[in-house]
C-alpha cells in the first residue's frame, strides 16, 4: 500500500481544481451557506450533496475560520450557525434544505451518515479514533462482517434510502470511492455489488463536478472492472 504522503500526492494529481463557487450566481445569494474547504480535504463530498440537492453553496478559503480545531471542512450559515465534521455538515444541509420534515424521515438517512463516519472510515482507510493516518483498506476483505453485509445490502437496492438517491449515498459513496484513489492496488472484485454501487455514484454528473473529471473517470474504470461479476440487479430485471 502507498504511504500517506504518496496517497496524498496521488489525490492531488488525480483531482481537478476545486469548484470554489458552484455558480457565480450562487456566490451572491444573500444568506447562502459558506463552506471553508479545499479539494484535498473532505470538502468535495459536501459540494457533491449541495449540487445534488440544488443548494446554493459559497466556497471560501480554508482559513481564517472559527473551526475550534482549525480544520476543514467547516460550514457557516445564517443565524450564526457553525458546523464542523463532514458528516455533521451533510446532516445539517439535509435537515435544513433537503426537505426532511419529520424525525422519521431524518432517521432514514442519519444512520447511514453516522455509520460512514464511525465505521466505514476505518474500513476504507484503516483510520482509528483520534488518528486519521491512512494505514490500509479492508474493503477488499468480504469475510469481514461489515463488508459482507454491505455487499449484501447493495445487491438488494439501487440506493440506500427507499431506492432513491439521498444524502446517505453521498456519505457512503464518497468514502467508498476514495479507496481506488488511495489504494490503486486494491481489488474489490470479490464485492461486485459494492463496486457496481461505486460506479453508479461516479457516473452521476454532480459527482464529477464536485470531485473532478479525472477522479470520477478513475473510479469508473476501476469500479467497472470490479463489478463485471455482479449479477443483474433485480430493479433492472423488473425494468423499473
Amino acid at each position: 500500500s502507498p504511504s500517506p504522503s504518496m496517497a496524498a500526492s496521488l489525490c492531488m494529481r488525480t483531482l481537478a481544481p476545486l469548484l470554489f463557487l458552484l455558480s457565480p450566481a450562487a456566490a451572491m445569494v444573500a444568506g447562502s451557506p459558506r463552506l471553508h474547504g479545499s479539494q484535498q480535504s473532505r470538502s468535495p463530498l459536501v459540494n457533491w450533496y449541495a449540487l445534488e440537492a440544488g443548494i446554493s453553496l459559497q466556497m471560501v478559503p480554508p482559513t481564517p475560520s472559527a473551526h475550534p480545531f482549525g480544520q476543514i471542512p467547516f460550514l457557516t450559515d445564517e443565524g450564526g450557525v457553525e458546523v464542523f465534521e463532514s458528516g455533521a455538515i451533510l446532516l445539517y444541509l439535509a435537515d435544513k434544505y433537503g426537505g426532511a420534515d419529520t424525525p422519521e424521515k431524518r432517521a432514514s438517512y442519519t444512520k447511514w451518515v453516522v455509520w460512514s463516519n464511525s465505521e466505514l472510515d476505518g474500513l476504507c482507510f484503516g483510520a482509528v479514533p483520534g488518528d486519521h493516518r491512512v494505514r490500509g483498506t479492508s474493503m477488499d476483505k468480504p469475510q469481514l462482517r461489515a463488508v459482507g453485509r454491505l455487499e449484501q445490502i447493495l445487491g438488494e437496492c439501487e440506493w440506500l434510502v427507499d431506492g432513491e438517491f439521498s444524502v446517505a449515498d453521498v456519505a457512503v459513496g464518497a468514502y467508498l470511492n476514495y479507496v481506488p484513489i488511495f489504494f490503486p492496488n486494491a481489488d474489490l472484485s470479490k464485492t461486485p455489488n459494492i463496486a457496481a454501487y461505486m460506479l453508479r455514484c461516479a457516473e452521476r454528473p454532480a459527482y464529477a463536478s464536485a470531485f473532478g473529471e479525472q477522479h470520477a473517470g478513475l473510479i469508473k474504470v476501476k469500479a467497472a472492472e470490479w463489478a463485471e461479476g455482479a449479477p443483474k440487479p433485480f430493479w433492472e430485471k423488473l425494468e423499473l
